[in-house]
């Protein structure tokens, strides 16, 4: 609850100080894109992010292309098995610490912003058998430049994003919050105990992942599109408002002396009272004019602006290097192959997400006896039955089962307890009896059953006892 009730404050203050909504020009935004700094980027990022357009559903669209449906293997170590008690005992608390850390929605939502901001900075602020907290860092305040000999990203923080918190109240609420090794680290800082204002996280403690090593924001070149789009979508609903709009024309005449036959003052009561006849139509205007009137009209195909806002569209999708076909599909195929691209550029932190938690579960569950290792499978909801289709097709010839229930979005824990539930408590093999059919029922008598002798009629019983004589006649 610390960590949501100050990451809600967070977003308060980062909005105020960092993000906050501005209207950037088209010069702007191509500036930020090609030579702004990562800050500029990610704060433009933020911001078109907020105001809930294009930009919004394709972030959450990729955030949430896959299930994050995973699985845990155990590997017991020389000597051990995994039948053995003290080694099922470990695999099962792995099971249940998986099952209460919701990971899940926490994979969305590092997804997000990992999507949004470039990348996605934590710290772990609790971890043991019982616990586990990732803490989130502001990313215009941290940064990863290093890695240690086993790849690990070495995480960066700027303790002077305190100084945003003006309040002495809000500032210490703040950094009793943080870890102990960051507030520490701030106070020295403040005391001029250190020169340096990044301070360093160790390697098992703070929390990188991201798409590229620059941290850029993915999709930033989708926002120009997307903008002209915008405006396309203003110009024409601007055009079709001119189009329903009406004027009459109140032609005052002259006499063939050229005198005029109404006065101006009358022809103000006449103009008076046909905009009161009027009044009830908004898009209806009266002009009453003593001159003579000609409209130079523009004629423009319809379905030339709807092919320039159907270009326009697709050119915001192209940019993101999305399918528009997602979003409005007119082809099964194309639009399949795409789906399939997507997942596999998800699936660059879905494997950084496996190896974090890998790396925990082995932290404080394994042992000499076993280790583990989390995998997450590629599968979303827009590929989950053809990858079920799939895997059971090799678990026909003999492979793993769970990747099937998993696939489904059914755990570990949960298959073995439905298998239990459905084989030895309801009995469902003996209840669910299939329907009897000639597939089901094995007889060994083919045809329809011998009718009794005085059921039939007296000419089959005739061209029976001809049949039986001829046989006999054969045999003789």
């Amino acid at each position: 609850m610390i960590a949501k009730n100050v990451e809600g404050k967070d977003e308060f203050f980062l909005g105020r100080y960092r993000y906050g909504i501005k209207n950037y020009s088209a010069k702007e935004i191509d500036n930020i894109i090609n030579s702004g700094s990562i800050a500029e980027q990610q704060k433009l990022s933020r911001v078109f992010y907020e105001k809930n357009g294009l930009y919004k559903r394709i972030i959450l669209y990729y955030a949430s292309i896959l299930n994050y449906s995973g699985l845990l293997i155990p590997f017991p170590n020389l000597g051990h098995q995994l039948s053995t008690p003290h080694v099922q005992k470990k695999y099962n608390a792995a099971l249940n610490y998986l099952e209460k850390a919701n990971l899940v929605e926490l994979m969305t939502r590092m997804s997000i912003r990992a999507l949004v901001d470039g990348c996605y900075y934590g710290i772990i602020q609790t971890l043991d058998k019982n616990n586990f907290v990732l803490f989130d860092l502001p990313s215009g305040y941290a940064r990863s430049r290093f890695r240690d000999i086993f790849g690990n990203d070495i995480v960066e923080f700027n303790v002077t994003y305190f100084d945003l918190f003006l309040d002495k109240d809000d500032r210490e609420e703040v950094l009793s919050a943080y870890p102990t090794l960051i507030s520490s680290y701030y106070r020295k800082y403040k005391e001029g105990k250190t020169d340096s204002f990044w301070i360093k996280l160790p390697a098992d403690v703070g929390v990188c992942f991201s798409f590229f090593d620059d941290c850029r924001p993915l999709f930033l070149t989708a926002i120009p599109a997307s903008i002209q789009y915008d405006e396309a979508v203003d110009t024409e609903r601007e055009r079709e408002l001119e189009e329903i709009r009406k004027i009459i024309v109140q032609k005052v005449p002259h006499l063939t002396d050229g005198q005029l036959l109404f006065e101006p003052d009358e022809a103000l009561e006449m103009h008076r009272g046909a905009v009161k006849m009027m009044a009830g139509n908004a898009n209806l205007s009266v002009l009453t004019t003593y001159a003579d009137v000609d409209a130079i009209i523009s004629k423009t195909s319809t379905d030339n602006i709807s092919n320039a806002l159907e270009k326009m569209l697709q050119n915001v999708y192209a940019e993101a290097g999305v399918s528009g076909q997602v979003f409005a599909p007119t082809g099964s195929q194309a639009l399949n192959i795409a789906i399939k691209n997507d997942i596999a550029l998800m699936m660059i932190l879905g494997n950084k997400y496996a190896r974090f938690i890998t790396f925990i579960l082995n932290s404080l569950f394994a042992n000499s006896n076993v280790s583990f290792k989390y995998i997450i499978l590629p599968v979303g909801i827009y590929n989950q039955s053809e990858y079920i289709s799939d895997m059971l097709k090799l678990a026909q010839s003999g492979y793993s089962y769970l990747q099937v229930a998993a696939a489904a979005g059914i755990n570990q824990h949960e298959l073995s307890s439905l298998k239990d539930l459905e084989n030895n408590v309801l009995n469902l093999r003996e209840v669910l009896i299939p329907l009897a059919s000639s597939y089901t029922e094995s007889s060994g008598e083919v045809g329809a059953p011998e009718k009794a002798l005085e059921d039939k009629s007296p000419k089959t019983i005739q061209n029976e006892e001809a049949l039986d004589h001829q046989g006999g006649l054969d045999n003789g």
